[in-house]
C-alpha cells in the first residue's frame, strides 16, 4: 500500500468521497447538493464498484449510498467492492461487459478507457443537473476529460507536501520550513537534522517523488538527460549518494518513506495527506506538520492523485448512475467529508472550509500540479524504468550521466501517444 502513489490512492482512507450524510432530502434539491432535480422520476437498480480498503472505508460508502437512496426511493443501489488488483478486474470486467454501472477510474490509468469507448461521456447530464465543470478544481476535472468529453468526476484527491517531525527541528535548532521553501533551505535543513540514526530526508527510488523535482527544474521525461534533468537527478538522488542525509526506506529497515518517518528515523519527506491520515490513527505522538513542496530553480511543481466517479457506456440506466455519482461529488457531501476529516474536496467552493493548515498545504499544490499520468498508459512502464535508474545512482551503482542515458533510450518509445 505504501511503496507507491497508485497503491496508496487504492487503499488509504483519507481518499474516501463516501461518508455518510443526510444529503438531499427533496427532489426539488439543487445541483450543488449532488441530488437530481428529477428524483421522484428515478427508479431501476444500479451497481456500484470500486476498490476495498478496509470495512470502515467500505462502512462510509455505504453510508452516503443509503442516504442517496433515501433521497431517490425509486432507485436501489448495489456496492460491490473489488479487494485486490482493481484495475485488472475492472478491464476483465469492461472487456466482457459485466461492469458495475458507476465505478472508480483512477487517474493513473483512465486515459486507456476514455480513448476506447468504454466510459460514458457526462456532459449532457452534467447540463441537465447543472453541474459544471467550472465547480470543480481545474486540474482535477481536467485530468478526466478527453477530446473535449468529460469521462469522470473527481471524487478526491491528493498532491505532495513536505511532512516534517516538529519535535526533530527544534531539538536541531532548525526553524521550521514554510511554503516559500527552496531546494536550498531543504538541503541545508537536511544537513542539520541528520544525526544519530536519524537521516534529514527519507528519499524512496520512485518516480512519484521525484518527478515533481524535475519540473521544478525544468525538466521533462522526453529530454530527461538534458542539463536540467541532470541538475534534478543530481540534487534528488545527491542527498543519499553524495552527502549521506537520506536513506532508502528499505536501508532503513521499514517498508516505505512514511513509515521511516512515523518511527523517528526520518525528520522529513514527502508524502500525500494519506500520511498525516495515518499519523492521527496510529501515531499519534508524533508532533509533525506539512507545506508545501520547495520551490526548485524553475519553478513550483508538484503531481495530482486522484479517482473519478465514472459510468459505464453499457449502463442501462444512465439517469440514475448519473444521479449517484453527481450525489456522492456533490457539495452537501463533499463539505461533509471535509468536516469529518476523510479526504480533500474537488469542489472548489469549498476551498475556504479547508481551516487545517496541513490539509490546507496539500490542496494548495494543486492549481501547480500536474496529473500523474504523464505518459498515458504506459506510466507504470516508465515509473519502474525510473526507479531503477534513481536506485542505481542511490547506491552508487551508476553516475547520474549514465542512467539519464539508458533511461532516455529506454523510455522515449513508451512516451511516443
Amino acid at each position: 500500500m505504501k511503496k507507491s502513489a497508485l497503491a496508496v490512492l487504492s487503499l488509504i482512507a483519507i481518499l474516501v468521497v463516501a461518508c455518510g450524510s443526510p444529503g438531499a432530502t427533496t427532489p426539488s434539491a439543487s445541483a450543488s447538493t449532488g441530488a437530481s432535480p428529477t428524483a421522484a422520476a428515478l427508479s431501476g437498480d444500479i451497481r456500484i464498484s470500486g476498490w476495498s480498503s478496509s470495512p470502515t472505508e467500505d462502512a462510509l460508502l455505504q453510508d452516503s449510498i443509503n442516504a442517496f437512496m433515501a433521497a431517490n426511493s425509486g432507485v436501489k443501489v448495489k456496492w460491490e467492492p473489488i479487494a485486490q488488483d482493481y484495475e485488472t478486474v475492472l478491464k476483465t470486467n469492461l472487456a466482457a461487459g459485466t461492469e458495475a454501472d458507476v465505478f472508480y477510474a483512477d487517474i493513473f490509468w483512465i486515459d486507456s478507457l476514455m480513448k476506447t469507448g468504454k466510459l460514458l461521456a457526462l456532459d449532457d447530464l452534467m447540463a441537465k443537473s447543472g453541474t459544471k465543470k467550472d465547480d470543480f478544481v481545474p486540474s482535477l476535472i481536467n485530468a478526466f476529460t478527453y477530446q473535449g468529453k468529460t469521462y469522470g468526476i473527481p471524487k478526491d484527491f491528493n498532491t505532495l507536501g513536505l511532512v516534517y517531525n516538529k519535535d526533530l527541528f527544534k531539538a536541531a535548532n532548525v526553524a521550521e520550513p514554510t511554503n516559500d521553501w527552496t531546494w536550498t533551505d531543504l538541503s541545508a535543513a537536511a544537513k542539520k537534522l541528520t544525526t544519530g540514526g536519524v537521516v534529514g530526508l527519507s528519499l524512496p527510488a520512485d518516480a512519484a517523488r521525484f518527478v515533481p523535482f524535475l519540473w521544478q527544474a525544468g525538466g521533462d521525461l522526453a529530454n530527461i538527460n538534458n542539463a536540467a534533468g541532470v541538475a534534478a537527478t543530481d540534487f534528488y538522488t545527491g542527498f543519499e549518494a553524495k552527502d549521506g542525509l537520506s536513506k532508502l526506506p528499505s536501508e532503513l529497515g521499514m517498508g516505505w518513506a512514511g513509515e521511516a518517518f512515523e518511527k523517528g528515523r526520518a525528520a522529513m519527506v514527502f508524502e500525500g495527506g494519506w500520511l498525516p491520515a495515518d499519523l492521527n490513527n496510529n501515531f499519534k505522538t508524533v508532533n509533525y506538520g506539512v507545506v508545501q513542496m520547495p520551490k526548485g530553480s524553475a519553478a513550483k511543481s508538484n503531481l495530482i492523485f486522484t479517482v473519478s466517479y465514472s459510468i459505464s457506456a453499457k449502463t442501462k440506466n444512465p439517469n440514475a448512475a448519473w444521479a449517484l455519482a453527481n450525489y456522492l461529488t456533490g457539495s452537501d457531501n463533499q463539505a461533509k467529508i471535509l468536516k469529518a476529516g476523510f479526504a480533500l474536496p474537488t469542489r472548489t467552493a469549498l476551498s475556504s472550509q479547508i481551516t487545517n493548515p496541513n490539509s490546507k498545504a496539500i490542496f494548495d499544490g494543486a492549481p501547480y500540479g500536474k496529473p500523474f499520468n504523464y505518459a498515458s498508459a504506459n506510466t507504470g512502464k516508465v515509473n519502474d524504468e525510473i526507479a531503477k535508474a534513481l536506485e542505481s545512482v542511490m547506491l552508487k551503482k551508476s553516475s547520474v550521466k549514465d542512467a539519464l542515458d539508458k533511461l532516455a533510450t529506454t523510455i522515449k518509445p513508451l512516451l511516443t501517444p
